[in-house]
């Protein structure tokens, strides 16, 4: 731990060290972009003008109930976050984000770790930025235990603020929906047409060591797999990601909750940040609480995961750095997080690295259509004819060819219709054709779902 002579701090506080300032100093003058240089250095020097101001406030002894001590502070942090970001992209060799985390935490310790301390609070902010950075654990109980390598950063028990209208509208506010199975719901993967390679590894990587924890100890000692963290699936809509969620929730007989993103965002400061965290937050109890794994589902995982290299915002950059920050606690506390997505390009990557393979959840193969179209038609008595023609069958599969599942029920649901018209006719060929004209349903092109990397070459269905 780095000790610090007072005696030689400068009056104004930079916020990391002379090393990292003077590099910082001689890689903004080498930016080609001189104003793009001027903003950041006017920003840091704002930085620095009103940490001096907080510094002084807090060495006063005020207390953050002082509503200007919180006016200055709030400001502080959001631009402190702001700058850290914009380096961190920038610069990407400084390594900005860490060096800046393990300054402010050592000045935390070193004033006595005090309960009020706003340099705790820059580690908040700055923490968000530290993709994989794990800081040492602060030990302050004499009794440890061995197994412990790392664990949170202290949490000080400081005042809160008084309650702002976003808070309260979200008091008590559930970020998620338990999964309660209907009639129509899949009673496990016997019930989802396809994605055989999918239904394998989720079978071997979570159902089998569910069933068999010795399994799961003896593959770790033997093979070094464990059971995923997360499984991230991107694809054309409507080709069955929510569908495998559950019926993987239904094999494996534990809870699943999928995460309501529309109610996550907020037009109020920090709000949106805030929900991710309670919501995940939630997931951990739940899965403490039940003493087994708890499946958290995130559709449109996009669109609070986005690339912060296409975002300025700073509410947007510090979204994204707590969504991060909360799945890494998720995962260490039973908690396995599913995510899906029609837009993999939009994920940040540090999202994705979040995840191990991802799945490309393809549009239907000819075997996947003819079970599902088998599963649909052998219920209603008007679908028997066609599905015991064997030819019809032939031409009503290469006719549905590149349709996503959820649109072949679609057109399947206004076939049926068009066949009690009628007079109650048995549904045909034709009436699949009439119906896939009137029910405006596209054929997806899948390669406009893959990454960009992958665009141009062959298509397979698990990505690596």
């Amino acid at each position: 731990m780095r000790i610090i002579n007072r005696n030689i701090r400068n009056s104004v506080s930079f916020g990391y060290d002379k090393k990292l300032n003077s590099e910082l100093k001689f890689a903004i003058k080498s930016l080609p972009d001189k104003q793009w240089a001027q903003t950041l250095s006017n920003l840091n020097s704002q930085c620095n003008k009103l940490e001096a101001i907080v510094d002084k406030y807090s060495r006063s002894g005020c207390k953050k109930t002082d509503s200007k001590y919180n006016d200055y502070l709030d400001l502080f942090l959001s631009l402190k976050q702001m700058l850290v970001g914009f380096i961190a992209i920038t610069f990407e060799g400084l390594k900005f984000p860490d060096r800046e985390y393990m300054y402010y935490k050592d000045e935390y310790i070193n004033n006595g770790a005090k309960k009020d301390s706003w340099q705790n609070e820059v580690c908040e902010v700055i923490a968000c930025w530290t993709d994989g950075f794990q800081p040492k654990k602060v030990v302050t109980d004499p009794i440890i235990k061995e197994q412990d390598t790392v664990v949170e950063k202290p949490k000080l028990d400081v005042a809160e603020k008084p309650q702002a209208k976003g808070d309260m509208q979200n008091k008590n506010k559930s970020l998620l929906e338990e999964y309660m199975p209907t009639s129509d719901s899949p009673k496990g993967f016997l019930e989802v047409m396809g994605m055989s390679d999918l239904k394998r590894d989720l079978k071997e990587g979570i159902l089998d060591y569910i069933a068999d924890p010795e399994l799961a100890d003896r593959d770790l000692k033997e093979y070094g797999i464990s059971i995923p963290k997360g499984i991230l699936m991107f694809g054309p809509p409507g080709c069955g990601k929510t569908y495998i969620t559950e019926a993987l929730a239904s094999e494996a007989q534990l809870p699943l909750y999928k995460f309501n993103i529309s109610k996550a965002g907020s037009s109020f400061i920090n709000m949106t940040s805030k929900n991710i965290q309670a919501a995940f937050d939630e997931a951990i109890k739940i899965a403490e609480d039940t003493g087994k794994p708890c499946l958290l589902f995130m559709d449109e995982i996009d669109t609070l995961g986005f690339d912060r290299n296409s975002r300025t915002d700073n509410e947007d950059m510090k979204q994204v750095g707590t969504m991060l920050q909360a799945i890494d606690k998720a995962q260490k506390h039973n908690v396995i997080l599913i995510g899906a997505t029609n837009k993999y390009n939009l994920l940040d990557p540090a999202i994705i690295r979040r995840f191990e393979n991802p799945y490309f959840v393809d549009l239907p193969d000819s075997d996947a259509i003819g079970a599902l179209l088998n599963k649909i038609l052998s219920g209603i008595s008007k679908g028997k004819n066609l599905l015991d023609s064997e030819e019809d069958m032939t031409k009503l599969i290469k006719l549905l060819s590149g349709y996503s599942n959820k649109s072949i029920c679609i057109i399947s649901a206004n076939a049926a219709k068009l066949a009690k018209r009628r007079n109650r006719a048995d549904i045909s060929v034709n009436d699949y054709i009439e119906s896939i004209k009137i029910s405006a349903q596209e054929k997806p092109d899948k390669r406009d779902y893959l990454p960009d990397s992958r665009k141009n070459q062959s298509i397979g269905f698990k990505f690596t």
